[in-house]
């Protein structure tokens, strides 16, 4: 099923699909990949020259040259005394590595997307003011934002929890955060704007093995996994309605994440906002039915099937739904 679906998935040029987009992810997904695959063969070569005469500067030339960083001078000058402490000086160069990996991405912002603006125009356009996302704790999950859903990093409030099931306080004070913002400073929009603050959830199931490779926290039940997250919205709606009396300013959804294809499901909201945990828009079923229209037909498509998923699910929510699913089939591709 999922194996061969990614084979076909591989072999066909989606119209949809940002190409140019996959290769920037992909460049800097290998590279950070290379920089740690790197260390064992650099200090495999390392160690063979430990009892030369000039090995020091041997050592140290390489690593500059191979890994970008000077190794430890103390590590180094032991080594004529006894043999060179490999597992230290392994240790070392990960963590090494790991710094240099948090500096880059925080110096270069190299997943910066270049819509950013545009995107929060997006939202507030669909009826949002903030978008807040809580996916499962699962490292499968870490790349949920830029990579699964594409969406740019700043403009999202990510937060994991174990099976997804967010802590509903956490949420709360966030919410009042936003409003306060919203009636203080007029960010990200004033106070009498029309929009909604957007909670969803993205819970996560496995394709090929499903008994087995699904969620840990729900004992791989990919049911439970989407009932405990839809509970969980439910719970951070009723708190806010509740408390403040104003429930119309949330909006809920619920996602799941096949961590064998990347490919999302969306639990499409009706026009009251109640989602349906047996009805869901699968969008490894878009891609493989809009793979060969052209980008019209597919958008429309793509619509069309949101459209009909629930009934009188508002138009800016629909609008939401629908970029979701087709940036994700870029993710598909990748």
């Amino acid at each position: 099923g999922a194996v061969a679906a990614r084979a076909v998935h591989a072999g066909v040029a989606h119209p949809l699909v940002d190409q140019r987009e996959n290769q920037r992810l992909y460049r800097y997904e290998d590279g950070v990949k290379q920089a740690f695959d790197r260390i064992t063969p650099i200090l495999k070569q390392i160690s063979g020259y430990q009892h030369d005469a000039d090995f020091e500067q041997r050592a140290q030339h390489i690593a500059q040259q191979e890994l970008g960083f000077a190794l430890p001078e103390g590590i180094l000058a032991d080594a004529w005394v006894c043999q060179l402490d490999m597992k230290r000086l392994f240790a070392w160069c990960v963590f090494e590595t790991y710094r240099r990996y948090c500096d880059d991405f925080y110096r270069l912002e190299p997943l910066a997307a270049d819509n950013a603006d545009d995107f929060a125009a997006f939202i507030q356009d669909c009826g949002f003011h903030t978008l807040d996302i809580s996916p499962c704790a699962d490292g499968r999950l870490a790349h949920v934002i830029r990579y699964v859903l594409r969406l740019p990093q700043d403009q999202v409030r990510r937060k994991s929890y174990a099976g997804a099931t967010f802590d509903v306080e956490d949420s709360i004070q966030k919410w009042v955060e936003v409003e306060m913002l919203r009636y203080r400073e007029g960010r990200p929009n004033l106070a009498d704007a029309p929009t909604r603050y957007l909670k969803a959830v993205v819970y996560h199931y496995s394709s090929v093995d499903p008994e087995n490779q699904g969620c840990a926290a729900h004992g791989s039940d990919t049911a439970l996994a989407a009932a405990e997250g839809l509970k969980r919205l439910e719970a951070f709606r009723e708190a806010i309605e509740n408390s403040y009396c104003c429930g119309a300013s949330i909006d809920l959804l619920l996602l799941g994440l096949d961590t064998d294809t990347d490919a999302i499901r969306v639990h499409v909201p009706d026009g009251q906002g109640h989602t349906d945990l047996n009805s869901f828009v699968d969008n490894v079923s878009l891609f493989d039915e809009t793979a060969r229209l052209d980008a019209s037909e597919a958008a429309a498509t793509m619509g069309r099937v949101v459209a009909e998923a629930a009934d009188n699910t508002a138009p800016g929510m629909q609008r939401f739904i629908v970029e979701l699913l087709k940036k994700n089939l870029s993710q598909i591709a990748y």
